[in-house]
């Protein structure tokens, strides 16, 4: 009998997957563990892998949207007699209620298979087509060798429709098709003020202190290349914030709240034309400042190199949003779900303040905390506010011990 090759949930709030890519054809011998494809999810790409030891036979054409569970293909032990069956493309998704679950590929016996000719495109034309829901069958490569590159994606007309994106109206319009990345995020960000009863309370944070010892501290560990960053100080205080008020490291789930006893930050990084990522700081309570200045460092750069992995983004427990780096003095973040609550962190700018009765020229940042109120109430959650408030204005609390 030959396995199954299913969609497998690659995290757990996945619920379906892209084939972006068959690496292997039909009817060539794979190893268990050789990627034979790669998959694209709501969050991240990644490749999927063999169960077994054989021969591919695939089920579903590059395109094809995969329920998790559902059978994409089959891998034939060697000796076993081959079958296989023309897989369902794409387009058929919507017309086959037999698609629907986990349900076995059709076969009929055939005497050999024969590897099919892929479509020669750039990973940059691919990634076009499938946000435009273009095939690459249907374009002419103007390439090498009919290579087919982005600027062919662009330029292709659909027989039968409307160029996207068409501007209209002498220009004055444009219309972006909702796909891929847009279209889930617009899914999940729609989904979460549908489902928590989201609340955001402000505070005002005097960091005047926190600047002066962070470039202090980042002076003293240039050395080690270490680099110390106001978002080190402020994973540092939100973990320690978190273990005193452990109701915001929780999950709504029903008839019940699950509280986490581990505390996973996760960081939400924009990226330009690819929508929002949020790699995972994990076990932040065992770290001290150096650790999450490394760890953080490490995730920033693999982020801006496409080169995330799924350890790096699954069991977020927190998340913390800086857009004060784009010069946002203030925003209301909304709660990724299934968490509870979600820190937005805003610009650092110096403005007048009355301290110790005197007008001073202080260094001053808010920080907006949304939470789910079905979960917490608001006085831990202002406690919590403060908390972290108190511990950035006195920021040698959260530098190493000696």
């Amino acid at each position: 009998m030959p396995v199954d090759v299913v969609m497998p949930r690659f995290d757990k709030i996945m619920d379906k997957g892209t084939i972006v890519e068959w690496l292997k054809q039909d009817g060539e011998p794979v190893k268990e563990g050789e990627a034979i494809a790669t998959v694209e999810t709501e969050k991240f790409t990644v490749e999927l892998q063999s169960p077994a030891s054989g021969t591919l036979v695939r089920g579903r054409e590059q395109g094809y949207v995969a329920e998790v569970g559902e059978v994409v293909g089959h891998v034939y032990a060697p000796g076993e007699s081959v079958q296989t069956s023309p897989a369902v493309k794409p387009a058929e998704v919507q017309t086959a209620p037999e698609e629907k679950g986990v349900t076995p590929v059709a076969e009929t016996t055939a005497p050999a298979v024969e590897a099919r000719s892929e479509v020669r495109a750039s990973p940059s034309a691919k990634k076009l087509a499938r946000e435009l829901g273009v095939r690459l069958e249907e374009i002419k490569g103007s390439g090498p060798g009919g290579l087919i590159s982005r600027e062919d994606v662009q330029a292709h007309k659909p027989a039968g429709k409307a160029p996207e994106p068409e501007k209209v109206s002498a220009g004055l319009e444009e219309s972006i098709p909702v796909l891929g990345w847009r279209k889930t995020m617009a899914e999940r960000m729609a989904d979460s003020r549908h489902t928590a009863a989201d609340v955001t309370t402000v505070a005002e944070v005097d960091v005047t202190e926190l600047a002066e010892v962070k470039d202090e501290t980042a002076l003293q560990l240039q050395k080690q290349n270490v680099p110390v960053t106001y978002t080190s100080f402020i994973v540092k205080a939100v973990a320690l914030a978190l273990q005193e008020f452990p109701i915001v490291n929780s999950s709504f789930a029903g008839d019940k709240i699950i509280v986490k006893k581990y505390y996973n930050i996760g960081l939400a990084i924009a990226r330009e034309g690819k929508g929002l990522i949020v790699p995972v700081v994990h076990n932040v309570e065992k770290m001290d400042l150096v650790e999450i200045s490394k760890r953080a460092a490490e995730i920033f750069d693999r982020a801006r190199n496409d080169d995330l992995t799924l350890e790096d983004l699954r069991d977020g427990t927190f998340t913390i949003t800086n857009v004060g780096m784009f010069g946002t003095i203030m925003n209301t973040p909304i709660i990724l779900q299934p968490q509870s609550a979600i820190l937005g962190v805003g610009a650092i700018k110096k403005k007048p303040a009355v301290v110790d009765d005197e007008i001073k020229i202080r260094s001053l940042m808010y920080l907006a905390l949304s939470y789910d109120h079905r979960v917490i109430d608001g006085l831990p959650a202002v406690r919590f506010l403060q908390k972290v408030r108190e511990y950035l204005e006195n920021p040698r609390t959260l530098l190493p011990p000696g």
